[in-house]
């Protein structure tokens, strides 16, 4: 009888799980999107901010319009008799109002598959985990924000990912510095709009909890080929507040999985940027190895930083051992944001 009763209890204890594993891992929104909303193609007010663009030909762009088949835009190289290898070097040695001034320029019209990744990232890539409050409850990381390096080389804004293990998505705004940054100092920041895959098992499989939240198991759960695909729109913007207004958003297989606004962000970029600082000379680890999230010293021009994500990705602890839970191969993830176009993701 006793035994009977261990095997009922335990029989029931398995039912909840289960049953608790298949809730958590429902999207949080009813809702059927087939295509991006109209804001994602909506160009940044010029008096806020300037947009702009990379062709696969390495063209720098300026945005002055764009809409759901591509961008016109105006070729920096030709409307200033200046040379860069990417947008920010314009920016850099031209200031905002020159290039303002050459918006009467002529432009042309580029289709969004002509453009590729708009900046160069020359230094290692920074990224805070749960820098939203709800994505922090539905993780049961509720410590706070927390930095990790994301070892992996942006990808264009149609470029496929293969398929991991446990592989899931996380809809960022990521920011770039326009310059070097010291310790002690804002700095200036451009903004991108991000994926941050994850295969989840690689990093369960690799964390060590003895040790502070994102020195172990995230450099490998986040890197890797493909794992980061960012936007062919880059808006540099006045006032370091302007990322508030923008709206972030991800479908699977045209579900709604994610939507919120970038100013339920903890940590804003420059605070990111400073933090990652003053970690400079702590440990983090690859398989093993030691690793550094930043180099001590300024933040170099062009590092780019990823801030996080809102609530609603795949990931629950109930459901790691359910695969079908996580991004299988076919499945189409469309990320967007407002003034900064889309991201389609195709896993193989």
């Amino acid at each position: 009888m006793v035994l009977q009763i261990i095997g009922l209890a335990f029989g029931a204890l398995i039912i909840v799980f289960v049953a608790r594993s298949f809730y958590v891992s429902q999207p949080l929104f009813k809702e059927k999107i087939r295509q991006a909303p109209d804001s994602a193609f909506s160009l940044a007010p010029v008096e806020q901010a300037l947009s702009f663009a990379r062709t696969k030909n390495g063209k720098s762009l300026l945005v002055v319009a764009m809409n759901r088949e591509g961008v016109r835009a105006i070729d920096l190289a030709a409307a200033t008799a200046s040379q860069g290898s990417e947008p920010l070097d314009f920016l850099r040695s031209l200031g905002d109002e020159k290039l303002r001034a050459v918006m009467n320029s002529d432009a042309t019209i580029y289709n969004w598959r002509d453009l590729d990744v708009p900046f160069d990232s020359q230094s290692g890539i920074i990224a805070a985990g749960v820098n939203f409050k709800a994505h922090a409850e539905e993780t049961g990381l509720e410590d706070g924000p927390f930095l990790f390096p994301k070892l992996s080389t942006p990808s264009a804004w149609q470029a496929p990912v293969k398929k991991r293990t446990r592989l899931d998505y996380e809809v960022e705004l990521c920011a770039v510095a326009i310059e070097d940054i010291a310790l002690g100092k804002s700095g200036r920041f451009a903004f991108v709009l991000c994926n941050d895959l994850t295969d989840r098992w690689a990093l369960l499989r690799h964390i060590n909890l003895k040790k502070p939240m994102g020195r172990t198991g995230f450099p490998e759960g986040k890197g890797g080929d493909g794992m980061l695909p960012v936007g062919a729109i880059l808006i540099v913007p006045r006032k370091p507040d302007f990322y508030q207004q923008i709206e972030l958003g991800l479908a699977v297989n045209n579900r709604l999985r994610q939507r919120d606004s970038a100013g339920m962000m903890i940590w804003d970029a420059p605070s990111i940027g400073q933090k990652a600082l003053a970690l400079c000379d702590k440990d983090f680890y690859l398989h093993g190895e030691v690793i550094r999230l930043a180099e001590c010293g300024d933040l170099k021009k062009g590092t780019a930083i990823l801030l996080g994500t809102p609530e609603g990705v795949a990931f629950q602890m109930p459901n790691i051992w359910m695969p079908w839970a996580y991004l299988r191969q076919g499945d189409a993830v469309m990320a967007f944001a407002s003034h900064l176009g889309v991201l389609e993701t195709q896993v193989e």
